[in-house]
């Protein structure tokens, strides 16, 4: 018989577990007193356990979220206390691709405004789009802009490598390019363009990750913040903040999950919270090998986010498209449109290579000043900023990487759920993986298989 529910405001936790009785031991663990019981408990606040409380408490479900932090979004994180003027950093995830229709949906549901679109770089001169897309925006190699016609001539040398040496899925980027012979200032080029999913050296990324790209031709950011939309989310749900889960048993009737403070009983778990989250999470009975196995397996990205916010944005905007590359500590950058007081926000990737500067802030928004200066070619006043380092966070542990290699395997193992414990989140998505999209659809499709066994068990 399930106890009654309390019913509580979106906000912090409040006191649920009594004094554990001291007569009954189990595994040599005292069993706890449960405080409360609902149908599905919900592990993580970020997109993806968003949307799957969304619907299940739309179909009738008695669903509470435990998130760890003391705020809902995950890594759609925007900080609105650091740069001037009231301007978001978008600490996480902050770009929408065409194709990305959940979330785009979401964001018309919610009346969550996004920006105007824009392009990361522009199409090949008959419409298609390559790798040399990449390389057809604005650079800077060896501390250098590259004038716009060795740029040229740079993107048509590597679009004419594509054809003549056609690049396996699988190979690695540096490795094409020692194969198909492009030159020096191809390969440092290409490297640069790795930056997109910065990791610790551009070798560990496949050429299929940005050949043909897919991602980046037709992008949207929220006008407002990446977790607008995710806060706007939130709304109506039950949801307890500063509650990390720490343990889920698995129970005859169901599941009994711990927090630092806190034990709930429920039917359902769906497990929401990142890859090594989930890994610090206590499962008993274990989860099985093939799960533990897809999770310690997932690759993760190795890197940090640099924003910077800049005076002179009108100037900046006119002489640097939305997006340049670099093959020093910032590889990639990109901006929003200019702000208030003629103020323009710049993002970049810091891939971690061993120096520091990926958990630095000086140190990276100096690389970011320098990389903004020399592309510009407008001096870099920079008026505020901030760096974020995922791999840093408790509850994040890093950023999923592209996933490539065998990952439809992968992502199945890691969507699959055991029992009465669900999985989802970006790196299950067998759709948009590692993206917000992805991250939304994954959780609705936990919500759907907490309703089909809950029919299946009647």
């Amino acid at each position: 018989m399930r106890h009654p529910r309390r019913r509580g405001a979106f906000g912090s936790a409040r006191r649920a577990r009594g004094t554990p009785s001291s007569g009954a031991v189990q595994h040599r663990r005292l069993q706890p007193e449960v405080g409360e019981s609902v149908t599905t408990i919900v592990v993580g606040a970020g997109p993806a356990g968003l949307e799957a409380a969304r619907v299940l408490v739309s179909r009738g479900e008695d669903v509470t979220v435990l998130e760890a932090n003391p705020y809902v979004g995950g890594r759609t994180r925007t900080d609105r206390t650091r740069l001037c003027y009231g301007q978001p950093a978008d600490l996480g995830g902050s770009l929408i691709d065409l194709g990305q229709d959940k979330i785009l949906a979401v964001c018309a549901e919610l009346g969550i405004d996004l920006t105007p679109q824009f392009a990361l770089f522009p199409a090949e001169p008959d419409g298609s789009y390559t790798a040399a897309s990449h390389v057809r925006n604005p650079m800077v190699l060896d501390g250098e802009r590259v004038d716009d016609g060795a740029a040229r001539r740079i993107a048509q040398e590597v679009s004419d490598a594509l054809i003549g040496t056609p690049p396996e899925p699988t190979e690695p980027v540096l490795a094409w390019t020692r194969r198909s012979g492009v030159s020096q200032c191809a390969r440092t080029a290409l490297a640069g363009v790795t930056g997109y999913n910065p990791v610790s050296h551009p070798a560990l990324v496949p050429m299929g990750e940005i050949h043909p790209p897919t991602t980046g031709r037709v992008v949207w950011m929220l006008a407002d913040g990446t977790d607008s939309v995710t806060r706007a989310m939130a709304e109506g749900l039950d949801i307890r903040l500063e509650q990390p889960v720490r343990l889920i048993r698995r129970t005859q009737g169901g599941v009994v999950v711990e927090t630092d403070s806190d034990t709930f009983a429920a039917d359902d778990v769906v497990v929401a919270t990142p890859v090594t989250p989930t890994l610090a999470i206590g499962f008993d009975p274990v989860l099985p090998e093939w799960k533990a196995g897809a999770l310690l397996s997932t690759p993760m990205s190795q890197g940090a986010k640099v924003i910077g916010q800049y005076s002179d944005g009108t100037a900046i905007a006119e002489r640097l498209p939305r997006t340049a590359l670099g093959d020093d500590r910032v590889t990639t950058m990109w901006t929003r449109t200019v702000g208030p007081h003629d103020s323009i926000v710049v993002l970049g990737f810091v891939p971690d290579r061993g120096d520091g500067t990926s958990h630095d802030e000086e140190q990276a928004l100096l690389a970011l000043d320098d990389l903004v200066r020399t592309a510009s070619g407008v001096p870099a006043r920079r008026l505020s900023g901030i760096l974020k380092d995922w791999t840093q966070d408790e509850y994040a542990g890093g950023v999923v990487s592209m996933l490539f290699g065998d990952r439809i395997r992968l992502q199945a193992l890691l969507a699959a759920g055991v029992g009465p414990v669900h999985f989802c989140g970006e790196h299950t998505a067998n759709m948009w993986a590692t993206a917000i999209d992805g991250a939304m659809r994954s959780g609705e499709r936990a919500a759907d298989e907490v309703l089909q066994r809950r029919e299946s068990l009647r």
